[in-house]
């Protein structure tokens, strides 16, 4: 037997030892590769669906908002929303839309329903920047309902989200000035102008709040201490 016909007696051998599960391997490699691609066909047309309700839903809004008597507007916004809920809430546009819905229901004072969609908003596990504008507006409408502690509650798991220092600590001096505890309100609203000092921000309207509770402007040497911390925290995060 020649050297050409020994190794074809062998790769014959292992093709009869070893074909099928090669066979099978490789069906289940393209089985899984095609069901990956499905998948984010499918993930595609989900997304692009929920942008073109999100965009009507946004459009309802606008018609509401320049006629509040517009009823049909105000039923589009209801039913869009509901389907980007129900039909679409693998994609970002479903938490987009309980946001709005949440807007929506504070705006007409409706509170209880302002809340149940802001926390169906957290539920999903947003981003952070959706988790923290669901969070201050949920902070808010329960002091709406005069449910402070739990609102504060809500604030203080907040407390460490970078860049939004200034809007936390002044929504919980809001919520402490109406509690009557002024002087931790003061503390808050002198947190919150600190951090937008260290960023060379102003707030008009927190200046003003910080002046209704007897807190006069920012001492530059605090001002300056805020700036070198966050300096220091930006260099160490770097």
């Amino acid at each position: 037997m020649t050297h050409e016909e020994e190794q074809l007696e062998s790769l014959k051998r292992f093709w009869q030892d070893n074909g099928t599960p090669i066979m099978i391997g490789i069906l289940l490699a393209v089985a899984v590769f095609l069901g990956w691609t499905q998948w984010q066909k499918s993930r595609l047309e989900q997304a692009t669906k929920g942008a073109a309700v999100f965009q009507e839903m946004l459009a309802a809004v606008q018609r509401s908002q320049v006629n509040p008597d517009d009823k049909a507007a105000s039923t589009d916004v209801q039913r869009l929303g509901k389907i980007l809920k129900e039909e679409h809430d693998s994609t970002p546009y479903a938490v987009n839309g309980g946001l709005l819905l949440g807007r929506q229901a504070a705006d007409r004072g409706d509170f209880k329903e302002a809340e149940k969609q802001l926390r169906w908003v957290l539920e999903q596990k947003p981003g952070e920047a959706e988790r923290l504008l669901a969070t201050t507006r949920l902070a808010r409408t329960l002091a709406a309902q005069r449910q402070y502690d739990p609102a504060l509650a809500l604030l203080a798991n907040e407390s460490g989200a970078a860049g939004f220092t200034p809007t936390i600590e002044e929504l919980k001096g809001d919520i402490l000035q109406a509690q009557g505890k002024v002087a931790e309100a003061r503390k808050a609203y002198e947190a919150a102008a600190l951090a937008l000092q260290a960023r060379d921000e102003r707030r008009p309207l927190l200046e003003l709040k910080m002046a209704d509770v007897g807190l006069a402007p920012l001492e530059p040497k605090k001002v300056e201490a805020a700036k070198a911390a966050v300096a220091d925290q930006e260099s160490s995060s770097s």
